[in-house]
């Protein structure tokens, strides 16, 4: 599984991140005033912590090769 800095860093890396839209929320509280992008904030991301289209692999092996080159 990967770690919540992870999450993060795949949602901006992913071309196929899709923010959920929850009508549920007040958006205008605080609390919610700091947006990031995460997987745990796709619309892919399913309620047992995977992505749906299977993307989390893909886009962290792609990281880290990116990663090897600049090294």
């Amino acid at each position: 599984m990967a770690s919540k800095e992870q999450l993060r860093k795949i949602a901006i890396y992913c071309d196929s991140y899709n923010p959920k839209t929850d009508h549920s929320l007040n958006m205008t509280s605080e609390v919610y005033e700091e947006k990031f992008e995460s997987c745990e904030n796709c619309s892919h991301f399913t309620e047992d912590g995977k992505c749906n289209i299977d993307l989390i692999d893909k886009v962290l092996t792609s990281l880290a090769m990116e990663q090897d080159l600049k090294s």
